[in-house]
């Protein structure tokens, strides 16, 4: 019985222990004042966060314009009145951006500003733009078609853009070059000061207001099919029209235009020259092979080149001064009859057919050519670029028929090529592959200043690189010596050691690897001598691989240094002329 009384005993001083230590707890754990914050978990881990660095991050991201993430970090201050002071910023930032910033939409509706990062940074500490100078030239690429060039500052665009606002912000802007990406319009009201515009890779349709722009002085629109421009109706600019298709050229304005150029372009309506301004100056178009289709379903047809355009441009361009016609294919070049020309303003004629890299087979060259142009007398140059023919014959060029005739040059290969047949003085340049003879016809004796290179090393466009001499086998030099009146570009075929120079002779060629100038013809020679390293310190076109200078002085070398093979023997070198060997640009 007293085990029973005890043990309830211990059971309430068990329970009095216990509602005491409750009471205790509860009094531990008073809740806050009701003015005060409550601090949830996330908050409370903000607490130990750098609240400078916050503070930092946001406003880098007020400059660099990506107002969403200087927000989130505005989240995390604990400072109400730092966390006030730069919502305030940014509020006024981002009002700033919408009125003064160019900013588009991509295909999502997702906004970004573009070039805005001085502009704002400039506001945030002077609080105004008046006398903020924007860069006048505005670059809005995409990364895209290789467009790694941007400027410093400048923001790429993306390929979806559909959508592009505020451009008349910046009206001082001269220069504006644009990929158009997804746009069915693009706004240029406001830039009056716009000179020039490129616009690339926009989508089939797109429409350009430059109403505004009365000083356009060049367009150049790249992959642009189907667009319009519409004009100020002052606007005077050249036009350059490349890697695109058009239902009829009038969408761009062409009848504005002073200069036209048009490349690898296909249209609808082919009447081209019923469009172009009679006043039109410069004119130069591709000839391109066969038709396409458009994303519109519709085929688009190649500008010609035939009798009836030849006759069109004559009766209705007569103040043309310059034409280039490339041709895409050979074939229709060598269709194509030039000497129906008939422009009495022309002062440039440029035709040929589209370069490439490679040397061009005999079984692929085209038929000779012969040329006289006399529907043409106010020519001062022509241009006969990578043709291959047997015979090129341009002896009926004559002064009467070409009075102002001053140079000729020719790009490609031939058996047999007659000069002009003129009798004032004028160049001849003829940048070739392979030249068996050149033939001066009487009246242009000692008239004519021939100028040759090496054309098997040529560049993208065509013209002959590194500036290499043309190494001759059957060429008559004494025959060209007494033809010509200066020979520039011809390596002679005999090595300075068999060749006796002439009195008169200004300037001479080798491209021999082993080169020796002892022999007493050498001495008190007054001429340049050409040698192959001249100039530089890299192996490209170094081939020598001995050399005695002999009885040259550094007054007889074209240049101020000499790179050779290693290990060539140098002798007799002149006092001031460097010597550099190509493997390790060791210097003598």
């Amino acid at each position: 019985m007293m085990d029973k009384i005890i043990n309830r005993y211990a059971s309430y001083l068990l329970l009095l222990g216990a509602l005491l230590c409750l009471s205790a707890c509860h009094r531990s754990y008073e809740p806050l004042p009701r003015d005060e914050r409550q601090i949830s978990p996330e908050a409370g881990g903000r607490l130990h966060m750098n609240q400078a660095e916050i503070q930092s991050r946001a406003n880098a991201y007020i400059r660099q314009l990506a107002f969403d993430l200087a927000r989130q970090e505005l989240e995390l201050l604990s400072d109400k009145v730092v966390r006030d002071s730069l919502q305030s910023v940014l509020d006024k930032a981002e009002k700033f951006a919408d009125a003064h910033l160019i900013y588009l939409y991509d295909s999502k509706h997702r906004k970004r500003y573009l070039n805005g990062k001085k502009r704002i940074a400039y506001f945030l500490e002077h609080g105004y733009l008046s006398s903020y100078e924007d860069d006048p030239s505005l670059v809005l690429l995409t990364l895209e078609d290789g467009n790694y060039s941007q400027p410093e500052g400048m923001d790429y665009v993306p390929r979806d853009m559909s959508e592009l606002y505020n451009l008349s912000a910046y009206p001082r802007t001269t220069s504006l070059e644009i990929s158009a990406g997804q746009l069915e319009r693009l706004d240029l009201r406001g830039l009056k000061d716009l000179r020039k515009l490129q616009i690339k890779g926009a989508k089939d349709g797109l429409i350009v207001d430059a109403t505004d722009c009365a000083k356009l002085r060049e367009i150049q629109v790249t992959g642009t099919p189907n667009l319009t421009i519409r004009q100020h109706p002052d606007a005077r600019f050249k036009l350059i029209v490349s890697k695109s298709y058009f239902s009829s050229l009038s969408s761009l304005g062409v009848e504005q235009a002073t200069s036209l150029y048009l490349e690898d372009v296909r249209l609808r309506d082919i009447d081209l020259l019923g469009k172009v301004s009679p006043s039109i100056t410069s004119l130069s178009i591709t000839v391109e092979a066969g038709d396409v289709y458009g994303a519109d379903g519709l085929r688009y047809r190649p500008l010609p080149f035939d009798n009836t355009f030849i006759t069109q441009l004559s009766n209705q361009l007569p103040q043309l001064q310059r034409l280039q016609v490339t041709f895409a294919e050979r074939q229709d070049f060598d269709r194509a009859s030039f000497d129906k020309l008939k422009l009495p303003a022309l002062q440039e004629l440029s035709i040929g057919i589209r370069p490439g890299k490679t040397p061009v087979a005999r079984s692929s060259w085209g038929h000779d050519l012969r040329l006289a142009l006399d529907g043409c007398p106010a020519l001062r140059q022509v241009a006969l670029l990578h043709l291959y023919a047997s015979q090129i014959d341009l002896s009926p060029l004559t002064s009467s028929s070409s009075p102002h005739l001053k140079q000729v040059i020719i790009s490609g290969a031939a058996k047999a090529l007659t000069a002009p047949s003129l009798s004032h003085p004028f160049d001849l340049t003829a940048e070739v592959e392979e030249l068996s003879q050149i033939i001066v016809p009487s009246a242009a004796r000692k008239q004519g200043s021939l100028s040759l290179r090496d054309y098997t090393s040529r560049d993208e466009n065509g013209r002959a690189i590194n500036n290499l001499p043309f190494v001759h086998t059957t060429l008559d030099y004494d025959y060209l010596r007494d033809h010509f009146a200066s020979i520039s570009g011809l390596a002679i075929s005999l090595p300075p050691s068999k060749y006796i120079p002439r009195a008169d002779e200004q300037a001479i060629w080798f491209a021999f690897n082993i080169l020796d100038f002892s022999g007493e013809q050498w001495r008190g020679f007054k001429g340049l001598v050409y040698l192959q390293g001249l100039g530089g310190v890299t192996s490209r076109n170094s081939q020598i691989d001995y050399i005695d200078f002999g009885h040259l002085t550094k007054a007889n070398i074209s240049a101020s240094s000499i790179t050779v093979n290693p290990g060539c023997v140098v002798k007799n070198v002149p006092e001031g002329l460097r010597i550099y060997y190509a493997s390790a640009g060791q210097q003598e």
